[in-house]
C-alpha cells in the first residue's frame, strides 16, 4: 500500500513539475525582440502592395533586405520561408479583407522546447486575420501563415459545404463503378450479337459462292452440249429407240460424261 502511495505521490510530483513548465513566462527579451519583428513584417509584407516582386526576389535582393532585418532583430530561417510568407498574405488578402486597419497591441506567445509560436491578429475593415509566426530557440522564423477568421455561421457552411463535396464525389464514384459492373453484362450480349451478325454475313457469302459456282459448272456443261450437238442428236435417238419411242420429246439431255463402269466397255466386244 505504502509503495502506491510513493508512487502517486511522484506522478503527481511530475505531473505539477511539468504544468509549472508549461506556464513558465517568456523571457521579457524574447518579447521586445518579437514585438520589433512585428512591426517591420506587418510594414514589409503585410501593407507591401506588390507583393510579386517579393516573391520572385532574387538572392542579391534577399541579402540586402537580411542586412536591414538586422537591425530589428529580426531573422528568416532561410529564403523560402520569407517567399512562402509573402505568398501565405498573398492569398489570405485575395478574400476581400477590405483596408488593413491595424493589429492588436497584446502579444500571445507560448513557448515550447522548439521555440516560440506568437499570434497577431490583424484588424481589417471586413475580416479580420491572424499571423501565425513560429520561432525556434535562437528566435530564428521557421513559419509564417496568415489565416482568415471566420464566423461560426461562415465555419459551418464552409464545413458543410466540403462535406457534400465529399459526399457527393463518393457518390458520383459510385455510380460510375455500377455502370461500370452494368456494362460487364451487356458487353457479352454485345460481343454475342456481333459474332451471329459475323457467321450471318460469312453464310450468305458461302450461299452465294455456291450458287456461282453451280451457275458456273451449268454454264459450262451448257456450253460443251452446244459445242457437241451432233453428239448429244446421236445419243438422243439412241436413247429413244433403246425405249421405243419415235421422238425424243420425253426427255433432254444436259451433259455427256465418260462412263467409268466396265459394262460398257464390254459392250464393244
Amino acid at each position: 500500500m505504502k509503495k502506491f502511495k510513493a508512487l502517486f505521490l511522484c506522478l503527481g510530483l511530475s505531473a505539477m513539475f511539468a504544468f509549472a513548465g508549461c506556464n513558465k513566462p517568456v523571457d521579457s527579451s524574447v518579447i521586445n525582440t518579437i514585438d520589433k519583428n512585428r512591426e517591420v513584417l506587418i510594414t514589409d509584407i503585410v501593407k507591401e502592395n506588390d507583393k510579386n516582386s517579393l516573391i520572385n526576389i532574387t538572392e542579391e535582393d534577399y541579402e540586402i533586405k537580411v542586412d536591414a532585418w538586422s537591425e530589428d532583430s529580426l531573422s528568416y530561417d532561410s529564403q523560402s520561408v520569407y517567399v512562402a510568407a509573402v505568398n501565405s498574405c498573398k492569398v489570405a488578402q485575395e478574400e476581400n479583407l477590405g483596408d488593413f486597419v491595424g493589429y492588436v497591441a497584446d502579444l500571445d506567445v507560448k513557448q515550447d522546447k522548439n521555440g516560440y509560436k506568437v499570434t497577431v491578429p490583424l484588424v481589417y475593415s471586413i475580416r479580420n486575420v491572424n499571423m501565425n509566426i513560429t520561432y525556434d530557440n535562437d528566435l530564428k522564423i521557421t513559419d509564417i501563415t496568415f489565416s482568415p477568421v471566420y464566423s461560426m455561421g461562415e465555419a459551418m457552411t464552409k464545413a458543410a459545404l466540403n462535406t457534400l463535396l465529399g459526399m457527393g464525389s463518393v457518390f458520383c464514384v459510385l455510380v460510375l463503378i455500377m455502370c461500370i459492373i452494368y456494362l460487364f453484362g451487356i458487353i457479352p450480349m454485345i460481343q454475342k450479337k456481333s459474332a451471329e451478325k459475323k457467321a450471318k454475313k460469312q453464310e450468305v457469302s458461302t450461299e452465294k459462292s455456291v450458287e456461282k459456282t453451280i451457275a458456273n459448272i451449268v454454264e459450262k456443261e451448257e456450253g460443251e452440249l452446244v459445242d457437241d450437238l451432233e453428239l448429244v442428236a446421236v445419243i438422243s435417238a439412241a436413247i429413244a429407240a433403246y425405249e421405243g419411242n419415235s421422238s425424243t420429246d420425253g426427255f433432254v439431255v444436259r451433259s455427256i460424261r465418260k462412263s467409268q463402269s466396265k459394262k460398257w466397255q464390254n459392250a464393244q466386244y
